[in-house]
């Protein structure tokens, strides 16, 4: 049954502001795509973090280190022995008074291993009846970090896992996406006991809400499945087995009872809606179980992924923007303190080779900065723990700007993006070169390979800390002046931008002439002058800003 609905499942919408309100993170949306069918060649998985309004994280480093009797520990109870060595990795975790352990959304680790964790869902009534959680077992808030620890390869993340699942049980519902060089997987754990997982393809997409997501399965290909010993036993057992038209398993199907949830399902038409329109459609058929795995249109670049996470079904009929569809799920919501998106490159050696883009503070008005692998001293602003406001905090940076835009999208959404997304073309343009540079000096100078990545994420994080810094002020006196007018006078927010960023990403050679303080753009036979004395341009901090307006036309 199609629709063009006026409001998603009240129902839904109020379940989803509890969860939120108690610090739950069973609102996320995963996203992957195939290195055969993304623009550079990556593999790509992601996920926003959609916890509350308010929740900081903490982007922190975990040396490798050795000995016997060390174990992964949880505040249930659950505690897994770890080997005798275990890997250094990077880890986004919660701000130690959220007082429900530790959560490292998203980890990479020295082999090149990306775990994010975790997109939360959970079966039928009747399914949890038949596989019931056990209280004390494997949950959320260890399981990137248990797998970065441990694993060396993406199927030996799945691998550890699931061995965890069989010897202590699940206390929760989770999907958890997985990558190295090579291949990326999805693990389904469906309850205390089942789980799926499945090699993810090369040449498809996948963008998904909260619920599970993998299709037919087959027990017996080990090369791209693993699943759980009892899991069809325990289907049929249940009366909830589902197939496809070749006899095959479904296995979301058959744990959900065939249904899910608008809140979530939505999203998936969402995701599909941009990278696969031709797929997906006008309209949102609430009664289709859309598919984990598809072709998208056309080669899926980086700022593609971006805009998932800014989607609000902007240009469709769900559009949050319109009367009557303010209760809708959107992908991009404000309670969300970081999303990260992934990408692996198989030309670089194995401890390189993950590029980490992390939005803080969610990605609809904040920066998706690159974090290359390998890093070892992180900026004291990704660490500082402050669950209020703190000037240094890197989190509260970011958060900042998205709390004053949120409070009228249709003024501020748009400028506040602009500032960003400028950013964003300069650190992709930039990228290519970096990593050259990088996998050079590993190859020939490995000190010089980690200075190398601990100085590039120090010097983003200052320089991103320094523009936050102009944004926030210049919208904030903006947002200040429009409460003061009525609704008809209320002005939209275009931001001044730094010039010299925008110009060299445009190819312009830039010069600064100090006895007329002005500044020189030269691409070829065309020169620009832009005075700093005139209201043409302004200089924060010595650095030179220009309306935005003035570089699109660059």
């Amino acid at each position: 049954m199609k629709k063009h609905f006026t409001r998603l499942l009240v129902t839904a919408l109020a379940a989803f502001l509890l969860l939120n309100s108690v610090g739950s993170a069973f609102a996320c949306t995963g996203l992957y795509v195939g290195k055969d069918v993304s623009a550079d060649g990556s593999i790509i998985i992601a996920r926003c973090e959609d916890i509350g309004a308010v929740y900081d994280k903490l982007q922190t480093y975990v040396p490798a280190a050795d000995g016997e009797g060390r174990t992964m520990d949880d505040i249930n109870g659950f505690s897994y022995p770890l080997p005798a060595h275990t890997y250094g990795y990077t880890q986004m975790e919660d701000h130690p008074d959220a007082g429900d352990g530790l959560y490292a959304a998203v980890c990479v680790n020295e082999k090149g291993v990306a775990i994010t964790g975790t997109v939360s869902a959970s079966g039928s009534d009747a399914w949890k009846e038949a596989d019931p959680y056990v209280y004390e077992g494997l949950r959320e808030a260890v399981i990137p970090c248990l797998a970065a620890a441990t694993a060396s390869t993406a199927k030996e993340a799945v691998e550890v896992l699931c061995k965890a699942v069989d010897t202590y049980g699940s206390a929760e519902g989770n999907v958890i996406l997985m990558a190295d060089q090579k291949e990326a997987w999805i693990l389904e754990i469906y309850g205390g006991k089942q789980y799926a997982a499945m090699k993810l393809a090369d040449d498809q997409v996948a963008v998904f809400g909260n619920h599970f997501m993998i299709g037919a399965i087959d027990p017996e290909d080990t090369e791209n499945f693993v699943v759980s010993k009892d899991f069809v036993k325990t289907l049929d057992k249940a009366e909830l087995t589902r197939k496809d038209e070749d006899g095959k398993v479904l296995a979301a199907q058959s744990v959900c009872d065939g249904k899910r949830g608008d809140g979530s399902n939505l999203r998936n038409w969402g995701g599909m809606h941009l990278l696969a329109p031709s797929l997906a459609g006008d309209e949102y058929d609430t009664d289709t179980f859309y598919p984990l795995l598809y072709t998208p249109d056309e080669k899926v670049t980086l700022q593609d992924v971006f805009e998932v996470y800014r989607c609000r079904y902007e240009g469709t009929a769900y559009d949050l923007n319109k009367e009557g569809q303010e209760g809708n799920r959107a992908i991009a919501v404000s309670g969300t303190p970081d999303t990260h998106v992934i990408q692996l490159f198989d030309d670089m050696p194995a401890a390189y080779s993950a590029v980490t883009w992390l939005a803080l503070a969610g990605g609809e008005h904040s920066v998706f900065f690159p974090e290359l692998s390998g890093a070892t001293q992180l900026p004291k602003a990704l660490g500082l723990a402050a669950e209020s406001y703190d000037a240094e905090s890197a989190y509260w940076a970011f958060k900042r700007i998205c709390g004053l835009a949120d409070t009228n999208r249709a003024l501020y959404s748009e400028g506040v993006q602009d500032f960003w997304k400028l950013q964003e073309e300069v650190y992709i343009a930039q990228l290519g070169q970096q990593l050259a540079e990088l996998k050079k000096l590993a190859e020939t100078d490995p000190a010089g390979a980690v200075k190398y990545v601990n100085t590039h994420l120090a010097n983003n994080v200052d320089d991103l800390m320094k523009k936050s810094d102009a944004l926030f002020g210049e919208l904030l006196t903006l947002v200040s002046r429009n409460a003061g007018y009525a609704a008809d006078r209320a002005k939209a927010f275009e931001p001044n931008v730094p010039l010299r960023t925008a110009a060299e990403a445009k190819g312009y050679t830039v010069s600064w002439n100090a006895a007329a303080k002005a500044v020189t753009l030269t691409k070829g036979a065309t020169t620009k002058t832009v005075s700093t004395t005139d209201g043409s341009a302004v200089v924060i901090d010595g650095v030179t800003y220009v309306p935005y307006s003035f570089v699109k036309e660059l």
